[in-house]
């Protein structure tokens, strides 16, 4: 019930009006706001979806009946194509926890984007060894392929250049499998399918789930987030020299990529905060004990990160 109330909250943002007045309310503003999106026309949402809402589907992705929540923007009829986010709940979470954590379906933060909250299975995502997750990301974003108009920040290039634009890791645990854990040294596994790719992260440095300095932690080894960030700014062929500067707070951005590249790594610090979400507003995490609200919120610089870095922007910079 709690949930309930606050999805109703977090969504429509108004107590007192009848669904239908929440709906036009909401939908008057579109024209309001500057749009930077256009190309193909929106195709019509699937029947008994309407802006503004979010709504539980069910597909089968690997033989297995998997769910993700979609929120639908309450500008989705007044631009072209539109752009997808896919939001990720962390372990022993759901994805009506981060529907409530993340608030890109929140119309004060977003009116344009579509979000899609994958429900990991056990409560646990990304065991892609175990569970075939990447084929159900996959999946996800194949049913909005056949239901919405994307734009290229998902769709529009060959797939061997990968679908997805830019990345946001909040709070992020970046295991790697070795026998011994050198923080600091440790080399990351990944293999970018593309050069110049966008990635910003954010963490707190009083995070004793995933330590900032990071560690061994459940059998493999968690690496420094500076290692981390500054591994993503050498795959992109930046320096790995980065610019550091406060921006709220106990806060500090380190940003890496000078001219055209500048920011197209970058990493949000700040001292004195959890495991969390950030947000300078109560939230799940920031509510805990010992806990407080930080002195920025995430949400607004994703969402600004991701408008920036749309997939052929982040391709073109490859080349």
């Amino acid at each position: 019930m709690r949930l309930l109330v606050l999805a109703v909250w977090t969504i429509l943002g108004v107590f007192g009006y009848s669904a239908e007045e929440k709906h036009h309310r909401l939908h008057s503003q579109c024209s309001k706001i500057p749009n930077r999106i256009s190309g193909r026309c929106s195709k019509p949402l699937p029947r008994g979806q309407i802006e503004g809402n979010v709504y539980n589907i069910t597909i089968t992705s690997s033989g297995i009946q998997r769910n993700f929540l979609v929120s639908v923007p309450p500008c989705y009829y007044t631009q072209g194509a539109v752009p997808l986010i896919l939001s990720f709940h962390g372990g022993t979470q759901t994805s009506e926890q981060q529907l409530q954590l993340d608030q890109f379906a929140n119309p004060n933060f977003n009116m344009h984007t579509m979000v899609a909250y994958p429900q990991g299975l056990n409560g646990i995502p990304g065991l892609s060894e175990n569970v075939p997750d990447l084929q159900f990301t996959s999946d996800v974003i194949d049913y909005f392929h056949g239901s919405i108009v994307l734009t290229a920040t998902e769709f529009g290039l060959p797939a061997n250049l990968t679908r997805i634009a830019a990345f946001a890791p909040v709070s992020g645990a970046f295991y790697v499998n070795t026998s011994t854990c050198d923080a600091v040294k440790v080399q990351n596994s990944c293999h970018p399918g593309r050069p110049k790719i966008p990635f910003i992260e954010f963490h707190g440095g009083d995070d004793t789930t995933i330590a900032y300095n990071g560690g061994p932690r459940k059998g493999e080894c968690l690496p420094t987030i500076p290692h981390y960030i500054q591994n993503w700014a050498l795959f992109n062929g930046l320096s790995p020299h980065n610019i550091s500067e406060p921006f709220a707070v106990n806060s500090t951005k380190f940003s890496f990529g000078t001219g055209i590249e500048a920011g197209l790594v970058a990493q949000y610090y700040e001292a004195d905060i959890g495991h969390d979400w950030p947000s300078t507003v109560p939230n799940d995490d920031n509510s805990r004990p010992g806990r407080h609200v930080a002195s920025f919120n995430a949400t607004p610089i994703i969402l600004s990160f991701f408008n920036e870095y749309p997939l052929e922007r982040s391709i073109l910079l490859g080349h």
